[in-house]
C-alpha cells in the first residue's frame, strides 16, 4: 500500500540544498519580473492608460498616508538584540492604532484628496483602498521576525504564490471589467493573502494588544529619527507623480506608471535582496563578528549587483525599442520615461546596500541626512527645471536623486572602514556596456526599418 509522501519531510530534505536562500530569491525575482512584464503585456491590452492613471493616484495618496507615520518597524525589528514576544506584541499593537486611523483619513478624506489632484472620479477607489490600510494593521509581524531570523526560502515561495494568484486575479478581473476596479480589487485580494499567510503560512510569536513602556520608549527613541526621514521620503517619491497628474492628462500618467513597473521589476529584486539576504547577514555579522564587516559587504552581493547593473545599463540604452517592441501603440512615448526610471534602480544598487549596511552598524541618522541631501537637491533643481523648461523636466530631476546622493553614500562608506573604489567603477563599468548594448540594438533595429530591412512596429 502506498504512502503519500510527507511534505514537511520532503522540504527538510531539499532545503539543505537551498542554502541561505539567496539564489532561490534571486530565481524567483527574475521569474517574477519576467512574468509580471507578461502580465502588463496582457493589461495593457485589456486596459487604457487612464486605468493605470487611476490606480497611481490611489497609491499615491496610500503612501503618503503610511510614510506620514512611518516608524521604521521592518528596520526596528531586525536589528533589535532580542526581538522578544513582549516587543513584537507591542510594536503589532502601535501599528495597528495607527493603520485604524489612518484608515479613517484616507476613507473620509477621500473627495479632498482627489481634489488635490484635480480628479474627482478618483475619490470612490480611494475609499475603496482605505480598506488595504486596515487589513495591514490586523496582518501578524511574523513576516518581520522570519526576516530577522532569515528565513529567505519560506518567505520567497510565499511571495511568489502571492504574485501568481494577484497577477491571476488582476488579468481576469480586468478581462470582465475593463476599468481601473480590476485593479483595486486585485490589490485588496492580496492584501487578504498577506493577512492569511502571515498567521498561516509563517510561524511567528502570538498577536495580542500589548504597550509595554519599555518597548514604546525604545520604538520611540529609534522612530524619531525615521519619521522626518520618512516625511522627506514623501517628497522625493511622489512629486513626480504629483506634477504628471497635475499637469498632464490621466493617459500620460499612466505611461509613466507603465514604466515605473517595469522599473519596479529591478528595484523590486535589488530591496528583497538587499533587506532579506543582505541587511540580516551583514547585521548578523557586525554583531557577532564586526571585524569581517569589510569582507562581507562586497563579496557578499557582488554577482548578483553586477548581473542587475548590465541589465540596468541595457534598458536606459534601448528603453524606447524595448516599449515599440513590447506595447501596443497606446503607450507609445512611455520609452523616455523607462530611460529616465531606470536610473534610480542602477544607482541604488550602490546606495541601497552603504544605506542597510550603515543602519547595520548604528549609524541611523545617515538616513535621515541622506533624505535631507536628496530634499535639498529637489528643492533647489526642481523649481529651477519646471521654470527654465517645464514640468517634464521636473520628472528627470527626481530622476536623477539618487545619482547625485552616490558620492555621499560613498564617503560614508570610506569613513566607516568599508568603500573599495574598484568595486564601485567595476559596478558602473558594467552598466556602460549594458547602455552600449541596448542603444546598439535599438539603432539597429531604427535603420532596418528606415532601410525596410523589417516592418515598423
Amino acid at each position: 500500500m502506498s504512502v503519500a509522501p510527507d511534505p514537511s519531510r520532503l522540504f527538510t530534505r531539499v532545503r539543505p540544498y537551498l542554502g541561505d536562500g539567496s539564489s532561490l530569491l534571486i530565481v524567483l525575482q527574475a521569474t517574477t519580473s519576467v512574468l509580471r512584464l507578461g502580465s502588463n503585456l496582457i493589461l495593457t491590452r485589456l486596459l487604457v492608460p487612464e486605468a493605470f492613471g487611476v490606480v497611481a493616484i490611489v497609491s499615491s495618496i496610500w503612501y503618503v498616508l503610511v510614510m506620514l507615520s512611518d516608524l521604521g518597524l521592518r528596520a526596528y525589528v531586525t536589528r533589535h538584540p532580542t526581538a522578544s514576544d513582549e516587543l513584537v506584541q507591542t510594536v503589532w499593537t502601535i501599528r495597528f492604532i495607527r493603520n485604524v486611523f489612518l484608515a479613517a483619513i484616507m476613507f473620509f478624506g477621500a473627495g479632498f484628496f482627489a481634489s488635490l489632484y484635480s480628479a474627482p472620479e478618483v475619490s470612490p477607489a480611494i475609499r475603496a483602498a482605505s480598506v488595504f490600510i486596515l487589513i495591514e494593521g490586523l496582518t501578524s509581524l511574523a513576516f518581520l521576525t522570519s526576516e530577522r531570523e532569515r528565513r529567505v526560502v519560506r518567505l520567497t515561495l510565499i511571495d511568489f504564490v502571492k504574485f501568481l494568484f494577484v497577477s491571476i486575479v488582476t488579468i481576469t478581473a480586468a478581462y470582465f471589467l475593463r476599468n481601473f476596479w480590476a485593479i483595486i480589487i486585485s490589490m485588496f485580494l492580496s492584501s487578504v493573502f498577506t493577512l492569511v499567510a502571515s498567521y498561516t503560512l509563517v510561524k511567528g510569536p502570538p498577536i495580542r494588544f500589548r504597550l509595554h513602556r519599555e518597548h514604546v520608549l525604545d520604538l520611540w527613541r529609534f522612530c524619531k529619527i525615521v519619521i522626518p526621514s520618512s516625511m522627506i521620503s514623501i517628497v522625493l517619491t511622489q512629486t513626480d507623480k504629483f506634477f504628471l497628474a497635475k499637469f498632464f492628462p490621466l493617459s500620460e500618467l499612466g505611461k509613466y506608471m507603465l514604466a515605473s513597473a517595469l522599473a519596479m521589476a529591478i528595484l523590486s529584486v535589488i530591496g528583497e535582496y538587499i533587506m532579506r539576504v543582505f541587511y540580516p547577514r551583514f547585521a548578523q555579522v557586525v554583531r557577532e563578528a564586526p571585524e569581517k564587516a569589510a569582507d562581507v559587504y562586497y563579496a557578499s552581493r557582488r554577482q548578483i549587483t553586477l548581473l542587475l547593473a548590465f541589465g540596468a545599463g541595457g534598458v536606459i540604452g534601448g528603453a524606447e525599442f524595448i516599449i515599440r517592441f513590447l506595447f501596443n501603440d497606446n503607450y507609445l512615448g512611455a520609452g523616455f520615461y523607462l530611460s529616465i526610471l531606470y536610473l534610480r534602480p542602477l544607482a541604488r544598487l550602490s546606495a541601497a546596500p552603504a544605506e542597510q549596511a550603515l543602519v547595520a552598524k548604528g549609524f541611523i541618522r545617515v538616513v535621515l541626512v541622506a533624505n535631507i541631501l536628496r530634499l535639498t537637491w529637489v528643492l533647489v533643481a526642481a523649481p529651477i527645471a519646471y521654470f527654465q523648461i517645464g514640468p517634464l523636466a521636473v520628472i528627470v530631476v527626481m530622476s536623477l536623486t539618487e545619482v547625485v546622493l552616490l558620492p555621499f553614500f560613498w564617503w560614508q562608506l570610506h569613513r566607516r572602514g568599508l568603500l573599495k573604489v574598484s568595486e564601485e567603477l567595476f559596478i558602473f563599468g558594467v552598466a556602460a556596456v549594458g547602455y552600449i548594448i541596448g542603444f546598439a540594438v535599438e539603432w539597429a533595429a531604427n535603420a532596418a526599418i528606415a532601410a525596410g530591412l523589417i516592418p515598423a512596429f
